[in-house]
């Protein structure tokens, strides 16, 4: 069973955000309601904001696990924009046709 993202891939996905300019982040990297298993998505969500503060990168965050996953840190965190709406937000991003948006049309 694999619980958390392991060094090798957060090194990858760190190089990845190295060089992007705008990131989609949705959804934790591993089993983050267990502080063991929480390394992974912390690394990669203070790789994403210290990208955002030097404005080398647009950030996009969405998802309530993934807020979730975040708030378990002592740590602040800068992103661009943030979404507690998971899976509306990915329809959105494809986009689907909300029914809270429709009605403001």
């Amino acid at each position: 069973m694999i619980l958390d993202a392991g060094p090798s891939t957060v090194e990858n996905i760190k190089q990845c955000i190295y060089s992007a300019k705008t990131i989609l982040w949705n959804g934790p990297a591993g089993y983050f309601e267990n502080k063991s298993f929480l390394n992974g998505t912390l690394s990669i969500a203070r790789k994403i904001s210290e990208n955002t503060e030097k404005k080398s990168l647009i950030s996009v965050v969405g998802g309530g696990d993934t807020i979730s996953a975040i708030n378990k840190s002592e740590k602040k965190y800068n992103f661009t924009h943030i979404s507690t709406a998971g899976g509306a937000f990915l329809e959105f991003l494809e986009g689907k046709d909300l029914p809270g948006l429709i009605v403001l049309k």
